[in-house]
């Protein structure tokens, strides 16, 4: 969450895996409430997965599956706007190439 000076810091109070944690956030409350209960619904999802009753173990795997969820995400976007940038040095390319022959057609007539 990035913190932003021009919001004032809300205190929320969720549960996750159980148990209630107040969080600190410049997000509003309905923000932190859906953060908090995404980390609930994958640490439930991964102790039925793997049949671990261990909270902490569970955190850490919980928090593992998130992060490599978005890595992976944030890794096909930079590939996608790589390509996009491609794409676009190659269109520039054939239309410079376009108006420079169009110029020497002109000045040829």
């Amino acid at each position: 969450m990035e913190r932003r000076d021009d919001k004032k810091t809300e205190i929320t109070e969720v549960t996750i895996f159980g148990r209630e944690y107040p969080l600190h956030s410049d997000e509003s409350d309905d923000y932190t409430r859906n953060v908090a209960q995404f980390v609930d619904k994958r640490m439930y999802e991964i102790a039925s997965e793997q049949n671990l009753a261990d909270p902490t173990r569970i955190a850490i795997l919980a928090a593992m599956d998130i992060a490599d969820r978005l890595l992976k995400k944030r890794n096909a976007r930079a590939v996608g706007e790589d390509r996009t940038s491609q794409a676009i040095n190659r269109l520039a390319n054939v239309m410079e190439k376009d108006t420079d022959s169009g110029n020497a057609e002109t000045q040829n007539k």
